[in-house]
């Protein structure tokens, strides 16, 4: 009874719902300037030499990222600030923030003066397919001495965001990361006759961009910290206990992504084997998915941190029993009808948004085949993120870790065995649909795992209360996706009929599905909307 009250009561919490919608907000704003940003790689350089390039210059610092910044460094460093904030004096608090900011400036800075100086080996080895096409292992060194830089920025970034995050201040942070898209932008438009008339590819002007763009990413977030009491000082103590407690989080979740990004590596190793395109095909593909999963999925992960780090720090059991039900609980009703949505307009979504210039129909076709396929696991990646958070509440950065390991050797063995023994054609397909299948793994196996930490929790909610609201998503979508399929498919081309009637689907589907949910009694869909 008392965990069905609590339930009721995080239900109407304001708090959670205002971090959560500021946070989707933000992120909104920021993953629609990422559109924009793939939009204008997409008219400029296609899917072929120069993008390929571009996205294997940048993923050798993103691959870095993961270990320095975001998740790994909100894991680990979240939990022990909020703990502390509650239990010293501002001093301390400040000093473990100090210590923690020039660890980073130290050994960051290492990896990114190692990272430039090596990128030719580097780039051959991650980039090994493209020696087979004169001049492009030349261009992707180039890229990623350019974009090295980017992983000090980024990290940085991250850590005023955890400062930030823990104040519950969540909208900033999170809207910064637009700062990058429009530089990236902006530059590789100003200056695309620049490089030209110096006989350069012009998408150099993409990677300086994305340079300027992630400084002020880093600068503005790091201003607003000031507002909070923090004031800079050159304090390094690798000594400090609190410190420690923030490393002993951090290698465990370093570990378990480490092994994630061991996958991405293999995959991009893999997938360079391939037709030329295929980089670009699953890396559009995958920028439209991550669209809704951060609005959503990432929003509801992030504000949950904080909230089940405090629950954690009381003592209050049966109160992160019910946050961790809720917070599952959105994410079914947001992300179950999106993907639904996103599977069934494939297609059009892609042309709508890529296909012009450069970005051909073949293009468009391809790329929303890997989209089907990715968007189909963002509930169950969701759902991964908000448990994985559970466990580091609880200062268990293992589990998630494990669950990792195993994940990854799945995916490993997935994708060579359906790209090279079971796909005769696009073998590119293999990697997106592994990444889905290995997000039901894991949160299956998590489920597991944390009714075992925390009996009180019911671990069945998740899956029956997500089948509801797919039928509830289903029966709201089957109207609206036959009339298009029957009526309109052949007859709607162009940007402007395509979008409006994507529009029009999107918003008569989302009313049905709302009518449905609430005859259901899916109670979440209204406590969604309101505003208090």
């Amino acid at each position: 009874m008392r965990y069905t009250n609590l339930l009721n009561k995080i239900a109407e919490k304001p708090s959670f719902r205002k971090g959560v919608a500021g946070f989707s907000i933000a992120t909104g704003i920021s993953r629609l300037t990422g559109l924009v940003r793939e939009v204008v790689m997409a008219s400029l350089f296609g899917a072929g030499f120069a993008k390929d390039a571009f996205e294997i210059a940048f993923r050798i610092p993103n691959l870095l990222r993961d270990f320095f910044a975001e998740n790994a460094l909100s894991a680990s460093f979240v939990p022990v600030f909020v703990e502390k904030m509650g239990s010293t004096d501002r001093r301390d608090l400040w000093r473990l923030a100090n210590n923690l900011f020039n660890t980073l400036l130290i050994v960051v800075g290492a990896f990114v003066i190692l990272g430039v100086i090596f990128s030719p080996q580097i780039v051959s080895v991650i980039g090994h397919g493209f020696k087979g096409v004169p001049g492009k292992i030349e261009l992707t060194t180039q890229l990623n001495r350019v974009l090295f830089p980017f992983l000090l920025f980024i990290s940085l970034s991250a850590w005023s965001a955890g400062v930030l995050n823990a104040h519950n201040r969540f909208f900033l942070p999170a809207v910064s990361s637009a700062l990058f898209n429009l530089g990236s932008i902006a530059v590789a438009y100003l200056s695309y006759n620049f490089w030209v008339s110096r006989g350069l590819d012009p998408i150099m002007g993409m990677a300086v961009g994305g340079l300027v763009g992630v400084f002020f990413q880093f600068l503005i977030p790091y201003i607003a910290v000031w507002t909070k009491g923090y004031r800079y000082r050159s304090y390094v103590n690798w000594r400090s206990p609190d410190l420690w407690k923030v490393l002993k989080l951090w290698v465990p979740v370093v570990l378990g992504l480490g092994l994630v990004e061991i996958q991405v590596a293999v995959d991009t190793f893999l997938a360079a084997l391939f037709e030329q395109g295929s980089i670009s095909w699953l890396n559009y593909a995958y920028r439209v998915m991550h669209l809704p999963l951060a609005l959503f999925g990432a929003a509801v992960g992030t504000v949950s941190l904080t909230l089940f780090s405090r629950q954690k720090a009381e003592g209050d059991l049966a109160g992160l029993a019910a946050s961790i039900q809720r917070s599952l609980r959105i994410i079914s009703v947001l992300l179950i009808p999106t993907l639904l949505f996103f599977i069934a307009f494939a297609h059009p979504i892609i042309r709508v948004i890529y296909q012009r210039g450069a970005f051909t129909p073949v293009d468009t076709m391809n790329t929303a085949a890997a989209l089907m396929l990715y968007v189909a696991g963002i509930w169950a990646a969701s759902s991964v993120r908000t448990m994985s958070v559970a466990f580091y509440a609880f200062r268990d950065s293992r589990t998630p870790m494990f669950v990792n390991l195993a994940s990854v050797v799945l995916n490993i063995s997935l994708n060579l065995s359906l790209a090279f023994f079971v796909l005769q054609v696009r073998q590119f397909r293999a990697f997106a649909f592994a990444t889905t299948f290995c997000s039901f793994f894991s949160m299956t196996l998590l489920i597991f795992l944390l009714k075992r930490k925390i009996g009180i929790w019911k671990a069945s909610d998740h899956p029956i209360y997500g089948l509801r609201v797919f039928i509830a998503a289903a029966l709201a979508l089957a109207p609206v996706y036959f009339t298009y399929r029957y009526y309109f498919i052949d007859r709607i081309e162009g940007f402007l009929p395509t979008l409006l009637m994507l529009g029009a689907g999107f918003t008569i589907a989302a009313l049905l599905y709302y009518l449905i949910a609430r005859l259901m009694g899916l109670k979440e869909i209204a406590g969604i909307l309101k505003r208090k």
